[in-house]
């Protein structure tokens, strides 16, 4: 049976599953279809890519610690309890009063779509920097995850990500990265930047569309083997409501979609991201990473607000798993079009 991960990329099977990033309150309409400049209630909910991420990992029974910076304002110390309070490690996390935490107002259209407002220039999250960094967080970590817009927000958060790459393959840390391209912060140039992290990287989960913009393919097997060639091993496509596929060690699990009422996108990536890196660390086969990633990304999409109701817990996947929502095949790599 293929398993995920192979020697080579599982330095040890113990330690916390580390993320980096920057820390957002999502504004919510109460009102569906609410416009920012109309709405009136909102909900506030803690957020942030990396901050999804490492509430996923602790949901669905691994350990996790988080990286970054939060300020003194009391929006950060509610997204900072929040985490905390979910099981994250936050002993590593810098507060600072150079700024207050970033916010995006989610506005979610009558066609279904979503469209973000943010409001996170210079944001004390955007701030942190290389020096900032606990590197003794390394000692006892698994992995390091973190997402591609942190090339972006600001040169001194693209520093601390590139060095915390830098220090987690020096201690015999696995890198996981996923791209995150948005459109509102990357420019062309960015991509290169983004391809010299995935050269670096040992775990990457990009979505089916950002693959084709990084390696100009278009087909799932021309896209994985490109990326393969870059160098990770253990590769993770979404493909929205096509459901995803995982490859490592010349050999692809496709798993289809689960059909379920989608209420709100939001965090469903980090979370199959999260599932993905604690699926490898507990040497799942490669069949049971793609359906165990599946399911829990699958589980985001029902309900709305990520952190703290979106996220599915280890005993809500694996009840899903059983039900056996979706067909799993394996196919080579190199026969995969």
């Amino acid at each position: 049976m293929t398993n995920a991960c192979n020697a080579q990329t599982q330095p040890r099977s113990d330690g916390r599953i580390l993320s980096l990033g920057e820390l957002l309150v999502d504004l919510i309409p109460v009102e569906d279809g609410g416009r920012i400049e109309k709405t009136g209630a909102v909900l506030k909910v803690a957020s942030g890519s990396a901050g999804i991420f490492a509430c996923a990992v602790t949901a669905l029974g691994a350990e996790s610690g988080f990286l970054g910076k939060v300020g003194k304002d009391a929006l950060s110390r509610m997204v900072y309890n929040t985490i905390r309070d979910f099981g994250v490690d936050m002993r590593h996390v810098v507060t600072s009063d150079e700024g207050q935490i970033g916010l995006a107002f989610i506005e979610y259209l009558p066609d279904g779509n979503r469209n973000y407002e943010y409001y996170r220039s210079r944001s004390v999250g955007s701030l942190y920097r290389a020096e900032e960094l606990d590197t003794e967080a390394f000692d006892s970590a698994y992995a390091l995850h973190f997402p591609g817009m942190l090339l972006d927000l600001s040169p001194e958060l693209r520093e601390a990500s590139l060095f915390a790459a830098r220090t987690a393959k020096e201690r015999g840390v696995l890198l996981s990265f996923d791209p995150n391209i948005r459109a509102e912060l990357n420019r062309k140039e960015s991509i290169e930047r983004m391809i010299g992290v995935i050269r670096m990287s040992d775990i990457i989960a990009p979505t089916l569309a950002e693959g084709r913009q990084i390696t100009g393919k278009q087909s799932v097997g021309d896209v994985l083997r490109a990326l393969h060639e870059l160098g990770p091993r253990v590769i993770a496509l979404t493909m929205d409501k096509n459901g995803g596929a995982v490859s490592a060690d010349g050999m692809v699990a496709l798993c289809d979609g689960i059909d379920v009422p989608v209420v709100d996108p939001t965090g469903a990536g980090d979370t199959f991201a999260a599932a993905l890196v604690v699926a490898l660390q507990r040497g799942m086969s490669l069949a049971d990473t793609a359906l165990f990633c599946n399911c829990a990304g699958t589980l985001v999409v029902t309900k709305r607000g990520v952190i703290g109701q979106a996220i599915p817990t280890l005993a809500e996947v694996n009840a899903l798993m059983q039900t056996k929502p979706c067909k799993v095949s394996l196919v080579a790599l190199n026969e995969l079009e």
